[in-house]
């Protein structure tokens, strides 16, 4: 099972499957026509660039052939260059799979953010001695005595439900819960809601406490 296949996103993929099943690239459920599932990924290749450049002795004079024309010499310069691959895959398969690119990403971010935060840690701690990068029991446990239950990351609408949702993720964790926050931001204007979900704004004090409160509620009921 890949690191990236939480409960909570094979959940996703599970729904994912229920709603796109087998239906080709253009939507349709029953599709006789193949050429509805072929599919053209875009792939980064090294592509040859050919460079002329005039043939020239040592004091820069020209060197031409015996009838008088110009000779080149013709040099490859490697740049990179996108080709598209033809593949056969259904809707489900092509929307999972950038879902799960998306997965991925977040986690490679989410563990050079435990790495960066642990460092800090180990670096702020006064104590006699090296750690030479590990806790002893004492700093382990001020360490996680002082983190909260989880970090508030982003704002966004449920591609499923079309929904608000908060995303948190756990402290001392690669878990991430997306939080239904039902009709919480109905209270601000739609500018204010698009700016918060877009552009990560703060919100309204009272509807920031608000989205806390629910986020909080629904860690504590998953960790329990």
């Amino acid at each position: 099972m890949p690191k990236w296949a939480t409960p909570e996103r094979q959940a996703v993929l599970v729904r994912l499957w229920a709603m796109y099943g087998n239906r080709c690239l253009y939507g349709h459920s029953t599709c006789p026509n193949p050429l509805h599932y072929l599919d053209f990924r875009p792939k980064v290749v090294a592509v040859p660039k050919p460079i002329v450049w005039p043939c020239q002795d040592r004091n820069g004079n020209s060197i031409r052939d015996r009838n008088g024309n110009q000779l080149y010499l013709t040099l490859y310069k490697t740049t990179k260059g996108v080709v598209y691959e033809i593949g056969f895959a259904r809707l489900y398969d092509k929307v999972s799979s950038e879902l799960i690119d998306h997965w991925k990403a977040d986690d490679r971010e989410a563990r050079a953010h435990s790495r960066k935060l642990l460092s800090r840690t180990m670096h702020s701690l006064n104590e006699r001695g090296s750690l030479r990068g590990t806790f002893n029991a004492i700093s382990r446990t001020i360490y996680h005595d002082s983190q909260p239950q989880f970090y508030f990351e982003a704002l966004g609408v449920s591609a499923l439900t079309f929904r608000p949702f908060a995303k948190v993720r756990l402290s001392s964790s690669f878990v991430r819960l997306h939080v239904d926050l039902g009709d919480t931001l109905k209270g601000i204007g739609k500018n204010k809601r698009r700016k918060a979900i877009r552009y990560s704004k703060e919100l309204p004090i009272p509807i920031q406490r608000e989205v806390e409160s629910l986020c909080a509620k629904a860690v504590r009921d998953y960790l329990g």
